[in-house]
């Protein structure tokens, strides 16, 4: 089995593995999916300002799109479901049911919980980086940049430094369509 390959396996068994812990405490992560898009809202811990953020994040989208316009099928193929989401702690099986993001060949991105779309930006899928630079279209709410991990049609999002969202790491699972009550 190759390197990557028995990462993410290994990766999967922790995180299933601390899933099925009977965990007690309280935390954000049990919150609901607006409570979450509002801890979005919050400026990260050094205190830069979210504009400013957006401003550096845009241009580097706007660059990365036109030297790799390629948009790529391991990321906009399907609906992703969110399964898992850790931040601190893990959250619990069923805590994102219905929570979804879906990632267009045109370099935009939509998100939301059952029907409901929530809100909406513009991203770049790198291959070569196997990163994925999310910048919402709501301007209170701070760029992202993950490390996609891809296997199947299970992806795992590792939060990068960039703009602090390295403490997070989400399991998200490819659905042909985004989740319906």
């Amino acid at each position: 089995m190759n390197k990557p390959a028995y990462l993410l396996l290994s990766f999967c068994f922790i995180l299933l593995i601390a899933c099925q812990s009977d965990n007690k405490k309280t935390s954000a992560n049990n919150s609901t999916p607006k409570d979450r898009l509002e801890s979005l809202r919050k400026s990260p811990g050094n205190n830069l300002n979210i504009s400013a953020l957006r401003s550096q994040a845009l241009s580097i989208l706007d660059y990365r799109i036109k030297e790799d316009g390629e948009p790529y099928a391991i990321v906009e193929a399907g609906c992703w479901e969110y399964e898992f989401v850790f931040k601190g702690e893990m959250s619990k099986p069923g805590d994102h049911a219905g929570e979804w993001i879906d990632f267009k060949p045109d370099f935009t991105y939509q998100y939301g919980l059952y029907n409901e779309v929530q809100g909406s930006g513009r991203y770049h899928y790198s291959l070569d980086k196997t990163q994925i630079l999310m910048v919402d279209n709501d301007e209170s709410i701070k760029p992202q940049e993950w490390t996609a991990k891809n296997s199947g049609d299970v992806m795992i999002l590792v939060g990068t430094s960039t703009y602090q969202d390295n403490a997070t790491q989400m399991k998200l699972q490819r659905r042909v369509t985004c989740p319906q009550n």
